[in-house]
């Protein structure tokens, strides 16, 4: 299968499959949301339309899109498993009634039932069906509170009942297990937790004046489950602040193990891992593939005459150059060492790869940074050493960076504030 337009008739690649693929699988999760689709499905349909060179840049866009589906992907699986735990918690009230009817005489089975049947349960399978719209991860908090507060006033009026009609005190300590149920089976969060618990105590407080079930323990039984009701809220309280470190920790982490802290470019390590994984992408799709090396051109002088701050302040401005001109998200930009930087680019041209030299050079000489007066230019510049190849093959990164940094080299050596692009004989 081949475009009909005359600008490139390009054959489809395994990577227009894999747009497909992604499109299919958000079919399979309801709750991914139509966005990414219309994106996905909008990519792929311009893939098939474009020339060659610009292939690239759909096909990392859609690479990216990638992270966007793992994300949705996650929430998916946060839903199933708060489905997985209403169904427990269904399963376990429905076990409960059975033990429960051994406590009781045959009188109060029926209301008892009723209650169990026609709204603790009930109020569950509303959570569960409420779990299947797009908007249920937003509320779900507010969703949990709601049901801890209406599973243990629920409770509360079963209490009420048995003792008020039958001068039987029913056990008050499903008032304890709706609450850890909710606040850690389902994951309510500590603030509503608090609140909730807070509704309960008060509402066990009333009951207690009202229908004093447990005689001379009615004390004791009110503060052991305002103390109950609390400590789960304080522990989810400090479950969530432990976790909350725990993922700004791995995150800072993460981030420090790939960027360069002074130019927030990607650090060596990550550069090459990066461009390992783009020259790869290249290989298989038969894509164009290239290496820039830059320099900044005679930063000794600079460096020994205005120090260390201002160097910095030099190399964060190329940072902020590179990011001007390799501005699509397929690019991978990083500091390689020291004043040498590196990019890696896909699916552009050589003429493409000489107008962004240029775009650099031209920035360079805006930025308009003084040297020192021995120095042998009057303003800070940058060499360029790229190496192009038009179909990528089976080339390893270290042989594609040293033929970038001999195209350097001679950039350097013609006259420095230029740029050199060399291509595969």
């Amino acid at each position: 299968m081949t475009s009909s337009l005359t600008d490139g008739c390009v054959k489809v690649q395994p990577c227009y499959l894999l747009c497909y693929v992604i499109f299919q699988l958000k079919e399979s999760f309801s709750l991914i949301g139509s966005s990414m689709e219309n994106t996905i499905l909008h990519n792929s349909v311009i893939i098939f339309v474009h020339r060659k060179e610009n292939i690239a840049i759909m096909i990392m866009s859609n690479y990216f899109l990638l992270g966007e589906f793992m994300e949705r992907l996650g929430e998916q699986k946060e839903v199933l498993r708060i489905r997985l735990a209403l169904i427990i918690g269904a399963l376990l009230i429905t076990a409960f009634v059975i033990t429960d009817l051994d406590l009781l005489s045959a009188s109060q089975h029926s209301a008892y039932l009723q209650n169990r049947f026609l709204i603790q349960i009930p109020l569950i399978l509303i959570v569960f069906a409420l779990s299947f719209t797009p908007y249920f991860l937003k509320i779900k908090h507010v969703v949990f509170a709601v049901m801890m507060v209406a599973l243990t006033f629920a409770n509360y009026h079963v209490i009420y009942q048995n003792w008020h009609l039958l001068g039987f005190a029913f056990p008050y300590e499903g008032t304890i297990l709706y609450a850890f149920y909710c606040v850690f089976a389902l994951g309510l969060a500590y603030q509503l937790a608090l609140a909730a618990s807070v509704l309960c105590v008060s509402g066990f407080i009333v009951l207690m004046i009202e229908a004093p079930a447990y005689g001379d323990r009615v004390m004791i039984s009110t503060a052991f489950v305002a103390a109950s009701l609390f400590i789960c809220a304080y522990a989810k309280y400090r479950l969530d602040k432990m976790v909350l470190q725990l993922t700004l920790s791995n995150k800072k982490l993460n981030t420090l193990s790939r960027e360069d802290a002074l130019t927030g470019l990607l650090n060596r390590r990550a550069l090459m891992k990066e461009s390992e994984r783009i020259a790869s992408l290249c290989e298989r799709q038969h894509l164009s593939f290239s290496l820039f090396m830059m320099d900044l051109d005679h930063f000794k002088y600079f460096n020994d005459a205005f120090g260390h701050q201002q160097c910095d302040e030099a190399i964060v401005t190329h940072a902020d150059i590179m990011r001007a001109v390799f501005k699509r998200k397929a690019d991978i930009l990083g500091r390689y060492g020291g004043e040498e930087f590196m990019v890696v680019v896909s699916g552009q041209s050589q003429e493409d790869v000489e107008q962004c030299c240029q775009q650099v050079l031209t920035k360079w000489k805006e930025a308009a940074l003084q040297q020192p007066k021995e120095a042998p230019s009057q303003f800070l510049s940058c060499s360029i050493g790229v190496f192009f190849v038009s179909e990528m093959r089976s080339h390893s990164l270290d042989t594609l960076i040293k033929q970038a940094d001999e195209a350097l080299y001679k950039a350097k050596h013609a006259g420095r504030d230029t740029y050199i692009v060399s291509t595969l004989a």
